[in-house]
């Protein structure tokens, strides 16, 4: 009796480690007006980064703004010139969110220049991600010298990836902050970034752990019964 119990508990574990949650699809950032969460922007498919992705220009010109919302909803939309200084701020707009769950922030760039990664001599940007009050900077700080969290080919993919931890609000809006310098006056480039936030899934340890419970009390209550 003994034997059959331990087969059905194990059973019992099987099943309901295959009954454990599986990470859902990610969600994909769409670019908008922090006032109204209206979209704003522009998109176009890129080869290089397997999908539609969000098309902007860092500002070369000392002026600072909001992405797809100032001037006249033109800001980080067309080329300047100049040598750098301004801020671009991008809000991320991601739902729905299961709240309470905890997500990955994974985002793919073509032709970043930053330092250590795709760095042209005289050409140097920073981009920082902060959570949309502008109050906690999810990426630890700016980000110059990337380090170990830039990925794939430097010349035209770079996936910066970061724990986000729980998430209590939906929508979820994050900040990306980019600032350009360069040496000489210059003439700026289109870049292209995907964003994608995926929820994090139950360990299986923690299902196994369940598991193993549920079939030490059906095994006790088989032993109680044969007794």
């Amino acid at each position: 009796m003994r034997k059959l119990t331990t087969t059905i508990a194990a059973a019992i574990g099987a099943a309901m480690l295959l009954a454990a949650p599986s990470a859902s699809a990610g969600i994909i950032g769409v670019t908008v007006d922090p006032g109204d969460n209206s979209v704003v922007g522009q998109t176009e498919f890129r080869a290089a980064l397997g999908g539609v992705a969000v098309k902007y220009f860092i500002p070369l010109s000392d002026n600072s703004g909001v992405y797809g919302v100032d001037n006249g909803g033109n800001f980080g939309l067309v080329s300047d010139s100049g040598n750098g200084g301004g801020t671009l701020s991008m809000y991320l707009l991601f739902e729905p969110i299961n709240i309470g769950a905890q997500y990955v922030l994974d985002i793919l760039f073509e032709d970043l220049d930053l330092i250590g990664a795709n760095d042209p001599v005289g050409f140097l940007e920073s981009v920082e991600v902060l959570s949309a009050d502008g109050l906690t900077s999810l990426s630890g700080g700016t980000i110059t010298n990337v380090g170990g969290l830039i990925n794939g080919n430097a010349n035209t993919q770079q996936l910066l990836s970061l724990f986000l931890g729980t998430i209590t609000s939906d929508p979820f809006l994050v900040r990306l902050d980019f600032v350009a310098s360069f040496i000489t006056n210059g003439n700026n480039s289109a870049e292209y970034l995907i964003a994608e936030i995926t929820e994090v899934p139950i360990p299986a340890a923690v299902w196994l752990f369940f598991s193993g419970i549920a079939g030490l009390g059906f095994a006790g209550r088989s032993k109680k019964k044969i007794a």
